[in-house]
């Protein structure tokens, strides 16, 4: 295990996905923080509202603006990075010939797919709390400071919904055989499950994507939704089935001939 996990770490290394994925999410927590303060100055040096509107903005609390940090950049553009940084992590080693390498020395099939798990998931918490780290710091100087306690626990909360992406995106790459494939399957149904949460509070204790109104719920009031430990272990569930599958499949398709 410690021989594969320093694998993935080398191979993001390489790639500069260390370097990369947490400068992202920085750039998406400075961004919120930013425009909200400086909107009125970024609409006057834009030449105004047009001649008639009149447009009165809403005063933004430092508990808003870190909620529209999450729901509008982590959950959005920040849900696109994640796909696009783990959508090759199984299929290059696939073409490559380095899973069958992999399988004929003295590893299994599990290790290598909970090595690589953990790997990533290791990669998204470092660069998900540095982005939270960095936009808190701006949220504070901006605005007000927010309890350390609060943004601490919805990180953590919205960190399982990150889990539940990467292993989603893990098991499509077990199941196609072209990255491109795997981006737009792990897109749709992430993008679905979102949107999914619009569509009435009953049907989302069984929806991991309504994690990240929990997580937001947590930073604003201290905290969660009702049915919140149903939904994480729907989620924490799913993960387990995500990982399953995908060594069920591999084993199929992957393992060398005896």
């Amino acid at each position: 295990m410690s021989v594969l996990f320093k694998k993935e770490w080398l191979e993001a290394s390489r790639s500069y996905k260390l370097l990369w994925f947490p400068v992202v999410f920085m750039f998406l927590g400075i961004v919120q923080p930013l425009s909200s303060y400086y909107l009125p100055q970024i609409l006057e040096l834009a030449g105004g509202l047009p001649e008639g509107v009149n447009i009165t903005l809403p005063q933004l609390t430092a508990e808003d603006v870190l909620a529209s940090t999450v729901t509008n950049q982590f959950d959005q553009l920040g849900l696109l990075v994640i796909v696009i940084g783990m959508m090759g992590i199984v299929v290059s080693d696939k073409d490559n010939g380095m899973l069958t390498f992999i399988l004929t020395r003295n590893a299994s099939l599990g290790e290598y797919l909970v090595g690589k798990w953990i790997g990533q998931a290791a990669i998204v918490a470092g660069a998900v709390a540095t982005g939270m780290l960095i936009a808190a710091l701006y949220t504070s100087y901006l605005y007000s400071f927010l309890p350390l306690s609060r943004i601490a626990a919805g990180l953590g909360v919205y960190y399982i919904w990150c889990l539940f992406m990467v292993t989603l995106t893990l098991l499509m790459g077990s199941l196609l055989s072209r990255s491109s494939g795997v981006a737009v399957v792990s897109l749709f149904v992430l993008i679905f499950m979102k949107v999914a949460t619009a569509l009435g509070s009953g049907f989302q204790i069984m929806n991991p994507a309504h994690l990240t109104n929990h997580a937001v719920h947590i930073m604003i009031s201290g905290s969660a939704l009702p049915h919140f430990m149903t939904t994480v272990a729907v989620t924490l569930l799913l993960i387990v089935v995500f990982l399953f599958l995908s060594h069920f499949y591999l084993s199929r398709k992957e393992l060398p001939a005896s």
